[in-house]
């Protein structure tokens, strides 16, 4: 009995000295290149922790850029960052899709790939356990270049893949809707629309009027097909 309060004892006081101490921790970054890869990850890292009994709370700083080092422009970027805290996971992937944006990665461009702060929790830790020595790097899983080209692993991106062609025929299916129903229709559909390139759409549409966000929605469809004959033609569906 007394065995059991002293070990519980010892954990309130390791828990109230970590929520005390809460010092920002460097997190090194191992930006070795990887033979062949068309870009360079370069980056900082820090974290806080904050261990409550068996659960710890971290609070990660981030700015990791990336650079095309490749003579082609690229379209789509998968990784991950693999980050670890003393006992914290700030680990994370990566999707850069540049499909329906005139805006692809070119040649020498470097483009932030994280910034900014973040907070994460997780559980079950042992706070008597000796913490990690932190550490962190970025994995590179695949890359689309314009032209239909690759490098990594294709599996990787078939998510992405699936859910280019669900917003395609989303905004098709959109255009024809203003096109054959009207604005309302077209309005009432928008807002019922999910993805980051309808909720792009819906805000022009608040902010700017319906006549904009039909300009925009028609400027991505142009674009998508643009970059669907660059690369081939095979993904999306006619």
């Amino acid at each position: 009995m007394w065995f059991r309060a002293l070990t519980l004892l010892c954990l309130f006081l390791l828990s109230q000295a970590s929520r005390g101490q809460q010092k920002a921790i460097d997190v090194p970054f191992d930006n070795t290149p990887v033979a062949g890869s068309p870009i360079e990850v370069n980056g900082t890292l820090s974290v806080r922790e904050t261990v409550l009994g068996n659960q710890v709370e971290s609070q990660w700083e981030e700015n990791i850029v990336a650079k095309n080092i490749s003579n082609k422009p690229i379209l789509l970027l998968i990784g991950a960052l693999e980050a670890e805290g003393p006992r914290s996971d700030g680990g994370l992937r990566l999707i850069l899709d540049r499909f329906f944006s005139p805006d692809v990665i070119q040649p020498g461009d470097t483009l932030p790939l994280l910034t900014g702060s973040s907070g994460r929790g997780s559980c079950c830790i042992n706070p008597l356990d000796e913490p990690h020595d932190p550490k962190a790097a970025f994995r590179l899983e695949f890359v689309q270049f314009v032209d239909g080209s690759s490098f990594g692993t294709p599996a990787s991106a078939k998510d992405t893949f699936a859910s280019r062609t669900s917003t395609l025929l989303a905004l098709r299916n959109l255009n024809q809707t203003y096109s054959d129903q009207g604005e309302q229709k077209f309005l009432s559909q928008l807002v019922e629309a999910h993805g980051p390139t309808t909720a792009v759409i819906r805000w022009t549409a608040k902010e700017k009027g319906t006549g904009a966000a039909i300009a925009q929605l028609r400027e991505i469809l142009t674009m998508a097909k643009k970059h669907d004959q660059m690369i081939g033609g095979q993904q999306l569906p006619k």
